[in-house]
C-alpha cells in the first residue's frame, strides 16, 4: 500500500499533467455570431445552446470558455471595443456630414446591424449590472466624447459660433441618450431617426442649419 505522503505526491503530479491547450481560434467569430443571436432574441430569451448551434459547437465546448451567457455577452462586449471614429474623427466637410458620418459608419457591419446589436445590449443591461456596466465603458461614453469632439471642432472651425461653447457637454448626449432611451423601449430605430435628432435638435441648438 502507498504511504499517505505518496499518494499525495501521486495525486499532485496527476492535478499537475498539463491537458490540452484551449481553442481559442474561434472565439471572434463566436462573439459575433452571440452578438447576432442577441440582436434576434434579446438577453431574457438568449441561451449559451442556441450560440452553441449558430456556431457548429457542442455546447459543452462554450461554456468551458463562458460559463454563463452573462459571461459570453460580457466577453462579445469588451471584443467589440470602441467605435472607431473615437479614434479618428470623421471629417466629411460640414458638421452635419461629420454627425452624419458616424450615423453611417460601417462599424459592427454598418447601422442596421449596429442598432440591432445595440438593442440587444439594452435588453442585457436592464438585467445584469456588469453587462451594464461595461456597455457604458466600452461603448455609451466613447460616443459621447466622440459628438463632444466633433462639436468643439465645429467651433475651432468657426462653424459653430463659440458662444455655444457652454452646450457642447450637453449637446455631446443627445444622440447617445435619446438613442439609448429607444432602444431600451424596444423601439426599431433608423437613419431617418437620427437624421431628425441632428437636424432638429442638435443643429438648431447650435444655431446651424441643417444643409452642410
Amino acid at each position: 500500500m502507498l504511504r499517505g505522503e505518496e499518494r499525495a505526491d501521486r495525486a499532485e503530479g496527476v492535478r499537475r499533467r498539463p491537458g490540452r491547450p484551449s481553442d481559442h481560434s474561434r472565439d471572434a467569430e463566436i462573439l459575433r455570431l452571440a452578438l447576432d443571436a442577441l440582436a434576434e432574441a434579446d438577453y431574457d430569451h438568449l441561451t449559451l445552446d442556441a450560440v452553441a448551434t449558430r456556431v457548429g459547437r457542442a455546447k459543452t465546448t462554450l461554456y468551458r470558455r463562458w460559463p454563463s451567457k452573462e459571461a459570453l455577452v460580457l466577453a462579445a462586449v469588451q471584443a467589440v471595443g470602441r467605435p472607431p471614429e473615437a479614434d479618428q474623427l470623421p471629417d466629411a466637410g460640414s458638421l452635419r456630414q461629420d454627425l452624419l458620418a458616424v450615423v453611417d459608419s460601417p462599424w459592427l457591419g454598418g447601422p442596421v446591424r449596429r442598432l440591432a446589436v445595440f438593442g440587444g445590449l439594452a435588453s442585457a443591461a436592464r438585467v445584469s449590472p456588469a453587462v451594464a456596466d461595461a456597455v457604458r465603458a466600452t461603448v455609451s461614453l466613447p460616443y459621447v466624447q466622440l459628438y463632444r469632439d466633433l462639436l468643439e471642432r465645429a467651433v475651432r472651425r468657426g462653424e459653430v459660433s463659440s458662444e455655444h461653447l457652454h452646450q457642447l457637454p450637453v449637446l455631446a448626449q443627445v444622440v447617445p441618450a435619446l438613442s439609448s432611451q429607444q432602444l431600451e423601449g424596444g423601439a426599431i430605430l433608423g437613419r431617418a431617426y437620427f437624421v431628425d435628432v441632428v437636424d432638429h435638435v442638435v443643429l438648431p441648438a447650435l444655431g446651424v442649419g441643417p444643409v452642410g
